[in-house]
């Protein structure tokens, strides 16, 4: 049962875990606009680099390198051919349910398409595993992925720092998805894993991603911080 969580941290009193519910709800809400943008930015950081990285590897259609026949083989790995796959259909798939009237109705996929189909774990895999060695991703990363953080360290340590941020952000993206008890997150850590990797993209993105959002003041409203002032 999803509210056990917040019936435990209230003490079995039903008014307070209901508060504390929706509380987190509106946190779950304010921490999705923030990760969204951190997810755009790094895919869009990492697909400008990896369409020249891919474009030396196979020729000039390179830089559609999420389509069919276009991947070099090393970028097909690391973004798993599953992944892969199920990007394709699902781009496929919403250009078939263009309407009438909808200006790229008939057009063919575009790399595009694809690239706004594959999801966070895809794109922080390119830079370090959830598990096993990262030879492949230090070559891509040595060969010019580094380039989509001109923000941090080129080095290999650069790399798995970013990695280690790319795969906290990722874990808290499902959390969020999938309405998990945030209670036990660090809010603060958190947030400023997703203000670093923005600004290390571009150190203009955290004052723009900051300007909306709603996390820090929802998290000053958390409302065990009134129950234990009493």
């Amino acid at each position: 049962m999803r509210l056990a969580p917040y019936l435990k941290e209230a003490g079995g009193d039903d008014a307070k875990a209901a508060d504390l519910y929706l509380w987190a709800a509106d946190l779950a809400g304010a921490l999705h606009f923030m990760i969204a943008f951190a997810e755009v930015a790094v895919r869009n950081a990492l697909d400008v680099q990896l369409a020249e990285w891919n474009r030396t590897q196979v020729g000039q259609r390179g830089r559609d390198g999420a389509l069919r026949d276009c991947t070099a083989p090393l970028l097909y790995e690391l973004t798993s051919p599953k992944r892969l796959k199920f990007a394709r259909e699902s781009a496929e798939k919403e250009a078939r349910r263009r309407p009438k009237g909808h200006p790229r109705r008939g057009v063919p996929v575009t790399n595009d398409d694809v690239v706004a189909q594959l999801m966070l774990g895809a794109w922080g895999n390119l830079v370090v595993p959830v598990s096993g060695s990262s030879r492949r991703q230090q070559r891509l990363w040595v060969e010019g992925l580094n380039a989509a953080f001109p923000g941090i360290d080129s080095s290999d340590a650069g790399r798995a720092k970013a990695g280690r941020q790319l795969e906290r952000i990722r874990k808290l993206r499902n959390r969020v998805a999938h309405h998990d008890s945030l209670l036990g997150v660090e809010i603060d850590y958190r947030l400023n894993d997703v203000l670093t990797v923005l600004r290390v993209i571009d150190p203009r993105l955290p004052a723009l991603a900051l300007a909306r959002s709603r996390v820090r003041a929802v998290e000053k409203d958390d409302p065990r911080r009134r129950w234990n002032a009493r």
